[in-house]
């Protein structure tokens, strides 16, 4: 999968489902530096309108939410990509959010189809909405062994491997891919000489 195009204020989508990409507004977690990209209100709003193609009302209390569910979204989701059990209080976090999400669905039906239809996302109750039943939709209809956490040093970005053979190692090629093969290559040099 071959990640958007972004200029340099955009953030890079390579997680395959928004629940991934919102887990990486933050790089390096666990790391020595973690690196925020939704550290405010506006900055969330603007990585919203990034991933959405709508720049969403989002006031101080959303954005304490929504950085509330980032957590517990890495926490289910890392787990889940590094094969561990999900912490039980991160799951139930999840459910009771998706619980609200799928309370607010609207069912429509015609001649052509039916489907479910989540608000769009307007404002920051919307765009939790949409990420808690975007983790759903993973957990739920995704192959867990494609669900992976980037393999670069201090990265910890997590995506949805949709390579034929399953064989993703990075968030990008270009950046974490090209940083260990690098780095691989220095070790070989050093300890060769």
């Amino acid at each position: 999968m071959s990640p958007e195009p972004s200029s340099p204020s955009e953030p890079q989508l390579v997680g395959g489902f928004a629940c991934l990409d919102f887990c990486n507004t933050l790089s390096g977690w666990g790391g020595p530096g973690p690196r925020e990209r939704a550290g405010d209100p506006a900055a969330l709003a603007a990585w919203c309108a990034h991933a959405f193609g709508e720049t969403p009302r989002i006031d101080a209390a959303d954005w304490t939410r929504l950085i509330g569910l980032r957590g517990v979204l890495h926490a289910v989701l890392d787990a889940v990509a590094t094969r561990a059990e999900p912490p039980a209080e991160a799951v139930a976090q999840l459910q009771a959010e998706v619980a609200e999400a799928a309370s607010r669905r609207r069912l429509t039906v015609s001649a052509a189809g039916s489907a479910w239809r989540d608000a769009p996302p307007a404002d920051g109750v919307a765009v939790r909405h949409r990420l808690a039943m975007d983790a759903l939709d993973l957990l739920l209809q995704g192959e867990p062994a494609r669900l992976k956490r980037c393999a670069g040093h201090d990265c910890g970005w997590l995506f949805y491997d949709r390579s034929k053979n399953a064989s993703r190692r990075w968030c990008l090629m270009a950046d974490c891919g090209t940083t260990d093969k690098v780095r691989r290559f220095r070790q070989r040099q050093r300890s060769g000489a």
